[in-house]
């Protein structure tokens, strides 16, 4: 319906919009450079909750770090949670330089602790 072609890859063509030959992961976008919000993983196991007893406020200061896995820090050193795999990449732009600084958006206490956080390169 409305398309035409055979169906085959070689129905495309192999160079991208600019005609550079270049086809994949050329956008220009620099992932770095950009904010994001997530959710943190496993913040029950962390040492933040597990010193404490309770959850970060809204609000509060995290910085990311990288041990194994890239973390949300609290601004007294514990472990908050856990980014989430997708956020691996933050580790090569650390290595370059790129600090990243964050807030405590929302946290919830139930069976499984609940923080997410806005973060910022800075």
């Amino acid at each position: 319906m409305g398309s035409t072609g055979t169906g085959n890859f070689s129905d495309y063509s192999s160079q991208g919009s600019s005609g550079n030959g270049k086809t994949g992961g050329t956008s220009g976008e620099n992932k770095c450079d950009k904010a994001f919000s997530t959710m943190l993983e496993e913040v029950n196991r962390c040492d933040y909750y597990l010193t404490n007893k309770t959850l970060p406020s809204v609000g509060d200061i995290v910085n990311i770090g990288f041990n194994d896995r890239p973390t949300a820090i609290s601004e007294g050193g514990l472990i908050i949670g856990y980014l989430p795999t997708k956020y691996n990449y933050i580790k090569l732009c650390m290595d370059d330089g790129v600090n990243y600084s964050g807030r405590v958006v929302r946290s919830m206490r139930g069976v499984i602790a609940s923080v997410s956080i806005d973060v910022v390169p800075v």
